[in-house]
């Protein structure tokens, strides 16, 4: 056998070596997945007749001391539906505590039930159709919901406005999503989504200074977004109300304890803290039933 025979068989065995090794993962971290989805069901079904609220609050508690990691759903080379239940980034967070939630009030709270309805609240209309069919910027995300009725802004009844800002910055900033990077096909798309957002009129929060009178109606389980002052975005963090001692805290994936934790601090207090905040939106979760 010669030599060239010998490179091109190794290469050809380290090939089917990686890609096996690669499908193996990706099997077991879809096994590790269900039965954690099992256990979930398992353990809270004593509670799916609580509130749709209460039982987001529940559901968010069963998840803390969970790791932050950021970026989990750019994973993929092609854009498929992540699952991952071990860890979160602040939105995942929330919409995994959502799809559960959900899930377990429905009539047939299985894996499968799962994954359907995390599409509906990740992906435009719920249909997978490559990068730009994620909701990247959460005011089309809430959108997006609103239109489903799988949540309620309830931000202008608190005492919240409706506020104008240009919404573009993954266009102007391409640099910082590597699906944008020399994508000129998935950049032309985002321009589109972020031109159909700005003419929605659509975009309403509490103002900061504001914040401490609404949150006597800022109820357990709201899902409570924090506005910001960067140019170009409309939000940059996300938590789930929860009061604590009767004082409103929130539930998060959080990048500086690197965990999902109860905010120690309150939510007014971590409002002050938070130099480029702008104001929050107030979520309220509907009792959504998927289309069978």
């Amino acid at each position: 056998m010669s030599k060239q025979t010998i490179f091109y068989s190794l290469a050809i065995l380290c090939l089917f070596l990686f890609k096996s090794q690669n499908s193996f993962s990706q099997d077991a971290i879809s096994v590790r997945n269900r039965q954690i989805f099992d256990r979930y069901i398992e353990k809270m079904s004593l509670a799916k007749n609580d509130s749709v609220n209460i039982l987001l609050v529940k559901t968010a508690q069963y998840f803390i001391g969970k790791p932050y990691v950021a970026s989990t759903l750019d994973i993929n080379k092609d854009e498929k539906l992540v699952v991952n239940l071990e860890e979160f980034d602040c939105t995942t967070f929330v919409e995994t505590c959502m799809a559960l939630t959900l899930t377990l009030k429905s009539d047939h709270p299985t894996y499968d039930a799962y994954c359907k309805i995390l599409s509906k609240i990740r992906y435009r209309n719920g249909i997978i159709d490559g990068y730009t069919s994620r909701l990247h910027y959460v005011t089309d995300w809430i959108y997006n919901a609103e239109s489903d009725n799988i949540l309620l802004n309830i931000s202008e009844d608190i005492g919240g406005k409706k506020v104008s800002k240009e919404i573009n910055f993954m266009s102007q900033h391409p640099q910082y999503y590597k699906n944008l990077q020399n994508n000129p096909f998935n950049l032309a798309k985002i321009k589109e989504i972020e031109s159909v957002i700005n003419k929605r009129d659509k975009y309403s929060f509490v103002p900061a200074n504001r914040i401490f009178g609404a949150t006597r109606s800022i109820n357990d389980g709201n899902i409570i977004i924090f506005a910001t002052s960067i140019g170009g975005l409309d939000y940059s963090h996300i938590g789930i109300a929860y009061r604590l001692d009767k004082s409103l805290h929130f539930i998060h994936a959080s990048s500086r304890s690197k965990k999902v934790i109860i905010e120690s601090k309150t939510l007014n207090e971590y409002c002050k803290t938070s130099k480029a905040l702008t104001g929050l939106t107030v979520l309220k979760l509907n009792e959504y039933h998927l289309d069978e």
